[in-house]
């Protein structure tokens, strides 16, 4: 009795660390819009054309790109690319 116990508070410890390494990505990623006005790219300077669904929003303002390369890199550092 004690091992099934023990096995059930060890499956609901894992489960739970399980969900939150998922939250931690859901919520590290970037959300998503459509562009709404013409643009560059703050990776490599290029310009980004209103309409294009390239982007991603960092900080309520939402950024274009020119390629999926750029929007690579500028998710996995914003601040390296917003000037203040």
């Amino acid at each position: 009795m004690k091992k099934l116990i023990y096995m059930l508070g060890v499956s609901l410890l894992l489960s739970i660390s399980v969900v939150k390494a998922k939250d931690k990505v859901v919520f590290g990623t970037l959300q998503t819009d459509t562009l709404k006005k013409d643009s560059s790219d703050p990776v490599c300077k290029m310009k980004v054309k209103a309409g294009s669904t390239r982007t991603a929003i960092y900080e309520k303002a939402v950024y274009g790109f020119c390629s999926e390369g750029c929007k690579k890199k500028f998710v996995a550092e914003p601040k390296k690319y917003i000037r203040k």
